[in-house]
């Protein structure tokens, strides 16, 4: 829980949950239609923008 809590301030100070650094992971979602978590990874590595 402590993690999270940590992860999350850090994302929403920084910004870092923004379509500018993940991309538009709901229509990239839904583009990859996965089956599985290792599916969905696969595919977002292979597609996403990486800074």
């Amino acid at each position: 829980m402590a993690k999270e809590w940590v992860l999350n301030i850090a994302f929403n100070r920084w910004q870092l949950n923004r379509p500018r650094y993940v991309g538009r992971v709901a229509e990239a979602i839904r583009a990859c239609a996965p089956k599985s978590l290792d599916e969905w990874e696969r595919y977002y590595d292979q597609t996403a923008p990486h800074p």
